[in-house]
């Protein structure tokens, strides 16, 4: 039997890229928005202050990576898990699961509010702040409390965000965490700069942005017409731990980052002083970004990439794969190569001149511009295969260049002094893609539920002869997969039906008219038909009944009807644009 693949040609990249840069350009633009509130702490912190204010700010790091952690791993795991349940079409299911999410991220947001401030000065000292350098250690302090009575609305703002994205809700998420990023950015410079207000400052600029971020994401959500609900509350907790451990293999490289952020930043203490932990701090802020530019692929490809797990579209998710990673290294490698050629300058944007600072700082800038040509493809492939529902391979990348690489190459270069420290980053970031590649190529196996021969695709365009055609093939492929002649029968005629109501009610005309079709013969004897439209908002299991609720006479719904009687499950939601259906017959 033929079983077509146009997964690798243009009309099926016509949804891929599509879905994906939907979600691209506001994650791109929201990973610009949090790179400059990031940075903004440190810019406006080290034209005011100094080293001194940039050293408080490096010692403040770790709690960020804490919050990661907790943020990132429930939020990405459960907005994976969430997405593939909304393509299975268990929305009730979803539902559930984001509430019991929130609500343990909530709590914990509350635990490390009241828990962090109670225990502020054990916490200053394991964060390397020495009380016998009163400045240091009182700047940090004022710093570091406002950042842990934030720590609900981190958790908050972060979570929704995830959920909000995978619930074709991509814009608004971007334009809560831009607009909340932009409030951090001006009012660090008016409470900074302007009322020399120093770490208070920064640090309530940080707490009033991310507070805005969240009401935000709650106006968004409370709006009608969202999967996304706070109420009638029936959270589920059974899952959230699951959720934990799927987010937590990309997330765990925070935990690594918290224990050589302590490391860094007494070494270079020692090294070079409280100028040298600064210079630790810029490159912290750097790393940021580049974070955020291969973040902004890896968070926009995450639901289309989890959707088509779940649709067990296999070869569309490798499409995505190198269509996403080719845009990701592309702009990294321009951004890279920028801030080399401008290392002097960038360092004197956060304070650090040739006599203080400077000329250490632009060294280590474009040593470490040399390390991310490996980091963005280290970045992507972790990024891809957790949204795949693969956690070890992004748990393997996060440990080797967090931990298992990052660390003794760390100790190692701390032997070479100050100019030789920052060897690290390229050392650390090759190393891990050598032996990435090495267990790709040897020891990875693609995630799947499901053998790819089971699965049937096609792409059909506004066209009944194609769509013929596609008939054709799903009858020799339900027959090679041993249908009952009822249920050969009865598969035929749901794709039969749909896609010709959709082509008779719902295409315009353009050239641009396609479906998507993928059929799944599972191993319990069911069939799962996933469809993807490119119409305008159709629904063809509307069309069953009239206004008034009367069985509507045309053809089309008198087979929407007996489709909606026989199929054991069908499901309709309008995602990422287009119309998508999934019927289990």
């Amino acid at each position: 039997m033929r079983v077509r693949r146009p997964i690798e040609g243009a009309a099926d990249a016509y949804f891929t890229r599509r879905m994906f840069l939907r979600q691209y350009f506001p994650a791109l633009a929201s990973a610009a928005a949090l790179t400059v509130a990031d940075m903004a702490d440190a810019i406006v912190v080290g034209n005011r202050m100094g080293a001194v204010g940039l050293a408080a700010l490096s010692f403040a790091l770790p709690i960020f990576m804490i919050y990661n952690v907790i943020m990132h791993s429930l939020g990405m795991g459960g907005s994976i898990l969430y997405a593939s349940l909304m393509a299975k079409g268990e929305e009730e299911r979803a539902r559930s699961l984001f509430q019991g999410v929130m609500a343990v991220l909530v709590a914990l947001g509350l635990i490390i509010a009241v828990g962090g401030n109670l225990a502020l000065r054990p916490i200053l000292v394991v964060l390397g702040a020495d009380p016998a350098n009163q400045v240091l250690f009182s700047t940090t302090a004022v710093y570091v409390r406002l950042l842990l009575g934030a720590a609900p609305f981190f958790f908050l703002a972060y979570g929704l965000g995830y959920f909000l994205r995978n619930d074709d809700l991509e814009r608004q998420a971007s334009l809560s965490a831009s607009a909340g990023n932009i409030l951090d950015v001006v009012l660090n410079v008016v409470l900074v700069l302007f009322l020399h207000m120093g770490a208070a400052g920064a640090g309530l600029a940080t707490l009033i942005g991310v507070v805005f971020t969240t009401a935000l994401d709650l106006f968004f959500l409370l709006r009608k017409g969202t999967s996304l609900k706070l109420f009638p509350a029936k959270p589920k907790l059974r899952e959230v731990p699951q959720c934990f451990r799927d987010g937590f293999s990309s997330c765990v490289s925070y935990v690594y980052l918290m224990l050589f952020l302590l490391i860094g930043n007494n070494a270079m203490m020692r090294l070079a002083g409280e100028e040298g932990v600064a210079v630790f701090d810029v490159i912290q802020n750097i790393g940021y970004l580049f974070s955020y530019l291969y973040g902004a692929v890896t968070q926009a490809a995450q639901p289309v990439l989890s959707t088509y797990q779940g649709e067990r579209n296999f070869a569309g998710c490798r499409s995505l794969q190198r269509y996403g990673a080719m845009i990701g290294i592309s702009v990294g490698i321009a951004a890279a190569a920028l801030m080399a050629l401008l290392a002097p300058q960038v360092c004197a944007l956060f304070g650090l001149t040739p006599d203080s600072g400077g000329e250490l700082g632009a060294w280590a800038v474009r040593i470490f511009c040399l390390g991310t040509l490996f980091l963005g493809p280290n970045l992507l492939a972790g990024g891809f295969c957790l949204a795949r529902g693969a956690a070890f391979p992004s748990f393997l990348v996060s440990t080797l260049r967090g931990a298992a690489v990052l660390l003794p190459a760390t100790l190692a270069c701390i032997a070479l002094g100050p100019r030789g420290f920052w060897a690290l980053y390229p050392i650390t970031e090759g190393v891990t893609a050598l032996l990435f590649i090495l267990y790709l190529r040897f020891l990875y196996r693609e995630k799947r539920d499901l053998e790819e021969a089971r699965i049937y695709r096609a792409v059909i365009r506004n066209d009944t002869a194609e769509l013929g055609r596609a008939t054709q093939e799903i009858e020799e492929f339900c027959d090679r997969w041993e249908a009952s002649m009822k249920q050969q029968y009865f598969v035929q005629m749901t794709v039969e039906e749909i896609c010709g109501a959709i082509i008779a009610k719902g295409f315009q005309g353009g050239e641009d008219d396609m479906i998507q079709i993928t059929l799944a013969a599972e191993d319990n004897g069911l069939f799962t038909l996933n469809l993807r439209d490119s119409a305008v908002r159709f629904n063809p299991f509307e069309m069953a009944r009239t206004a008034d609720g009367d069985p509507d006479p045309d053809f089309n719904a008198v087979g929407m009807q007996v489709i909606k009687t026989k199929a054991i499950s069908f499901y309709y939601r309008r995602y990422q644009g287009f119309n998508t259906m999934v019927v289990k017959i």
